[in-house]
């Protein structure tokens, strides 16, 4: 995938001022812990109309949404380009919805990339163990760079499993731990 495919589309968020970050893939190659990119996952914070009003011109597909174990409020697809649009990203949890919120890391070629914290949880949720696995290594091994008072929010959530719960109470410990000892 090209960065050269998604910079207009970014570029049109960030002309009607809609809160956006890169995930998924993306991120993954962002991090550098994949090769490759299979295709742009873009979490908005904005209704529908307002995304397809600032994406006006472009054919957008809208795919479901609320398929288990996705609980999000909107799904559209530019499908020849790869890019989802994803609007109020929520999956299921073992005790209910979680609605992850729209962190941002930082930047790169000036898009907005999501926060691995969050797509750590989204993977384990949509049971992409290999990516969810690949994400809590990187967190592990970066331990400065863990946002853990977003991990606390997540926490505060009573949906989440036990399994993922322990998992992300460790990444706090780690990142505390880490920065104390600076």
């Amino acid at each position: 995938m090209k960065l050269d495919t998604i910079i207009p589309i970014i570029r049109k968020l960030e002309e009607n001022n809609i809160m956006y970050s890169l995930g998924g893939s993306g991120l993954l190659y962002y991090l550098n812990l994949v090769e490759s990119i299979n295709d742009w996952d873009i979490t908005v914070d904005c209704s529908k109309e307002e995304l397809l009003k600032a994406l006006n011109g472009h054919d957008c597909l809208e795919l479901e949404s609320g398929d288990y174990p996705f609980a999000s409020q909107y799904r559209l697809s530019f499908e020849t380009q790869h890019i989802d649009f994803i609007g109020g990203f929520a999956l299921h949890a073992e005790k209910g919805i979680l609605q992850l919120p729209l962190e941002r890391l930082g930047e790169w070629n000036g898009i907005h990339m999501a926060s691995p914290e969050v797509w750590y949880v989204a993977y384990y949720l949509m049971g992409r163990q290999s990516k969810a696995d690949l994400l809590l290594h990187y967190l592990q091994n970066n331990a400065c760079t863990i946002n853990y008072s977003l991990i606390e929010d997540l926490l505060k959530s009573f949906s989440l499993g036990q399994e993922l719960r322990q998992s992300l109470t460790s990444l706090v410990i780690e990142a505390k731990s880490y920065k104390s000892s600076d």
